[in-house]
């Protein structure tokens, strides 16, 4: 997500131009400045599979050296699991931040921006169904292919370089180093640099695991809720679906660039979707009707860019309801508010297109 072209996971770490089709979801519960709009973090310090810092989409986990200690920063992990929902390309690393997490809770986003430096060092890559490091590499390139176009030389020249490091039950964990941060906050330098440097002790003893896979909330599942929309009207699930054969659900947020790009093509698809019954329903991850902070920015991108379907505030334990790993994330509910086939991850108005046409097609 977030108010750029670049998915903030592929290569926020390792700042490549791969252009894919949307960023990290937002959690409401606790969110620091830096998950909330930057990039999705998962929980640090899981005890999934016995380690200390994990990685579960990506397959992965490990701890730190003994007698290594992260006390003036703060370590986290980017999860950011299949790049492209079932492309079989998994990615994550760890991220070292400058600051100690109970202070960056504490931030506003601009004081976050201005404030805190996000230091890198080792990235994992875990790619399915190959059997050699060569086919797991042009894998990698077929994929920015169908996502680019092209695969850049830089990213070309970037994951050439990446290494085996471990293979099992069908797939094969590669690594590659980003550059050593030197903007990292002086206090916390040493820190840092002794995380970064310890980075092949720490891969050489990291557990490997089947990654976790996210299928979204199950074909089938009624949703009801309730809820208000960016103007503060009530709005209960049951009366809005029932006004139309098919619901769109488009969540995204204010800081996801894809997301923001798509929604001029969702404003007219939505108008060509009301002559045939369908319609689309906005829901934003990052305004809650518990928390308002960034509602102002979610109403100026509504108006900028000519949105006039209804945008909904997201209620408290929404992603227990609906899953969402990442913006945009789009479901797909019939009259009665049940979900109707997968959700479609990143933004796709191609593929938002064709199954609201199939989905009309079959309603009754």
């Amino acid at each position: 997500m977030k108010k750029r072209m670049l998915l903030c996971a592929m290569l926020l770490a390792l700042g490549m131009s791969f252009v894919l089709t949307g960023c990290g979801s937002k959690n409401n519960e606790g969110g620091s400045a830096g998950e909330s709009k930057s990039e999705s973090v998962s929980e640090s310090k899981s005890e999934g599979h016995g380690c200390a810092y994990e990685c579960p989409a990506t397959g992965y986990g490990f701890d730190l050296p003994e007698g290594m200690e992260i006390t003036k920063g703060y370590l986290d992990t980017y999860d950011m699991g299949d790049v492209d929902y079932d492309s079989g390309v998994m990615m994550g690393w760890p991220v070292y931040r400058d600051c100690t997490e109970e202070a960056m809770s504490g931030m506003t986003e601009a004081e976050y921006k201005a404030t805190v430096t996000a230091g890198f060092s080792f990235q994992i890559l875990c790619v399915e169904g190959v059997n050699s490091e060569e086919e797991a590499k042009e894998k990698v390139f077929a994929l920015m292919e169908k996502m680019l176009g092209e695969v850049p030389e830089r990213e070309r020249e970037i994951y050439s370089a990446y290494k085996v490091i471990h293979q099992e039950n069908g797939y094969m964990w590669l690594m590659g180093m980003d550059t050593r941060s030197e903007k990292i906050k002086d206090e916390c330098k040493d820190e840092y640099n002794a995380f970064y440097d310890a980075s092949d002790e720490i891969v050489s003893n990291m557990k490997f695991f089947t990654p976790e896979v996210w299928r979204g909330t199950e074909e089938g599942t009624v949703l009801s809720f309730e809820t208000i929309d960016l103007d503060g009207k009530p709005v209960d699930s049951k009366a809005l679906f029932a006004q139309n054969k098919v619901t769109m659900i488009n969540i995204w947020g204010t800081t996801c660039g894809p997301c923001i790009n798509e929604m001029p093509e969702l404003e007219e698809m939505n108008k060509e979707f009301a002559e045939k019954g369908g319609a689309i329903v906005g829901l934003v991850d990052d305004v809650w009707v518990s928390n308002m902070k960034y509602l102002d920015e979610a109403k100026e991108i509504v108006n900028d860019t000519g949105v006039t379907f209804t945008n909904l505030c997201a209620w408290d334990g929404y992603n227990d309801v609906l899953s969402a790993v990442g913006t945009p994330t789009t479901y797909f509910v019939d009259s009665n508010g049940k979900i109707l086939g997968d959700p479609i991850l990143g933004a796709s108005p191609d593929k938002y297109r064709e199954r609201m046409e199939e989905y009309l097609a079959q309603a009754k």
